[in-house]
């Protein structure tokens, strides 16, 4: 099913740090954070990936520096294209929100783009418009993929895993490593041999499933698409990331909600308006401190699937809440939600509480929705006065991705956190070469 296949990556030369040039993806990269590391190198990832800084207007003008600094660093042998085709292995090792360390692998290499009607790649997520554009513009300056996107191999026998653990130790003596901005150790080697042809073949026989990058590929499919219709055929790769659902190291964190521009009644009228398809589970927590230790153990009270916490930032007061089961789900599915969707906690809240209770248009979600994976930066910014409510959900399950992905459904956006991220600078490939 999947053409997946080694490439020949572009690579930053050997002498130089990783450390001083790798970025995070640039979709998490604050303002500050781009302009420190603009500073940091002048061959720094982010001059590539991240040509507009944040806040700054979109102008071509910037896209078509990114395109001349690529060139130029290859000219100039800042980055180095490796002499045969290779897949990637990229050991990350992280110490996760929860404050376990773990040790997540997975390998990079080059996918075929497929439609999603195809049913080779599935993705979990909606997505929004304007993050497309950005990288549609990156895309025709540049001719390259400068990150990979995420996507998760159901490797139920374990056999892309042995294949890779396989391929790590004979390729072990050429790994290169660099830290990110959390300390988590990103250690990258390249892979070729009987090892690479195994990973290869085990694929054809696999759906893929987007864990992060659905705004990527949908882009990289218009990408293809334009260049199709102008007779040219080299955009129909992107440059991924696999890892197998059944690594170790593969966890999923919540993405929290922080909402703006709705009218939040107090809390004991939005508990009217909940009661009937909702309990609170435990007493509410008056005052940020109180409410980040109510929200730290909110995966002990219940469900992980049906249980959040809501902090109401006018009264300064948290509860947790648990719908109830099985009249939400009831009402989930007479919507038209199939019982995999009904049994979300992000279809719970978008539905039940943001729409029904509070009559918020999901479909207005990008105009009032913010997204944090922190939760004591979440009340910092509740406790700011921008947002009027704070929704606190535990993670979704690998499993439940994958279910809803099987479906043909999706999940509202930022519906998942696949943590560590993926480094921008690890490797580059150039489109058709």
């Amino acid at each position: 099913m999947a053409e997946v296949t080694p490439f020949r990556g572009i690579r930053y030369h050997e002498a130089i740090a990783l450390d001083k040039v790798v970025a995070p993806p640039y979709d998490v990269i604050p303002a500050a954070r781009a302009a420190e590391l603009r500073e940091r190198d002048p061959h720094n990832a982010v001059h590539l990936d991240l040509p507009v800084a944040p806040g700054e207007a979109a102008h071509e003008a910037a896209y078509a520096t990114a395109a001349a600094a690529f060139e130029r660093w290859q000219a100039g042998g800042v980055l180095v294209r490796e002499a045969a085709p290779s897949l990637y292995l990229v050991d990350q090792t992280y110490r996760g929100p929860d404050g376990h360390e773990r040790t997540r692998r997975g390998f990079i290499a080059r996918l075929r783009l497929a439609d999603f009607a195809e049913r080779v790649v599935l993705p979990h997520e909606r997505t929004h418009a304007g993050p497309k554009i950005d990288r549609l513009r990156l895309y025709r300056a540049t001719h390259a993929d400068l990150s990979p996107i995420f996507l998760l191999v159901p490797d139920d026998d374990g056999g892309v895993g042995d294949a890779l653990a396989a391929g790590a130790g004979a390729a072990a003596a050429g790994a290169r490593e660099a830290r990110d901005g959390d300390g988590n150790l990103h250690r990258i080697v390249r892979l070729a041999g009987p090892e690479v042809e195994r990973v290869v073949a085990l694929l054809r026989e696999l759906p893929l499933y987007i864990a992060d990058g659905h705004h990527r590929y949908e882009t990289a499919l218009a990408y293809r698409d334009e260049r199709r219709a102008a007779g040219d055929r080299s955009a129909d790769t992107l440059m991924v990331y696999l890892c197998s659902m059944s690594d170790p190291g593969l966890t999923v964190f919540p993405t929290h909600r922080l909402v703006r521009g709705v009218v939040v009644p107090p809390l004991a009228e939005l508990l009217a308006r909940l009661q009937p398809l909702f309990e609170v589970a435990g007493e509410p927590a008056q005052g940020l401190e109180a409410c980040r230790g109510l929200l730290d153990g909110l995966g002990e009270r219940a469900d992980p699937d049906r249980v959040f916490g809501l902090y109401l930032a006018r009264e300064d007061v948290c509860v947790a809440v648990k719908a109830r089961v099985p009249e939400a789900k009831q009402r989930l599915v007479a919507c038209g939600f199939s019982p995999d969707a009904a049994g979300l906690s992000v279809t719970v809240l978008h539905e039940l509480v943001l729409r029904e209770a509070l009559g918020m248009d999901p479909g207005e979600a990008e105009q009032h929705i913010d997204y944090t994976t922190n939760v004591p930066d979440a009340l910092a910014a509740l406790a700011g006065g921008r947002y009027q409510l704070g929704a606190f959900l535990n993670a979704t399950l690998v499993s439940q991705v994958r279910a809803l992905a099987d479906r043909g459904e999706t999940m509202p956006q930022k519906s998942t956190y696949f943590y560590p991220k993926l480094l921008t600078g690890l490797v580059f490939d150039a489109l058709g070469d």
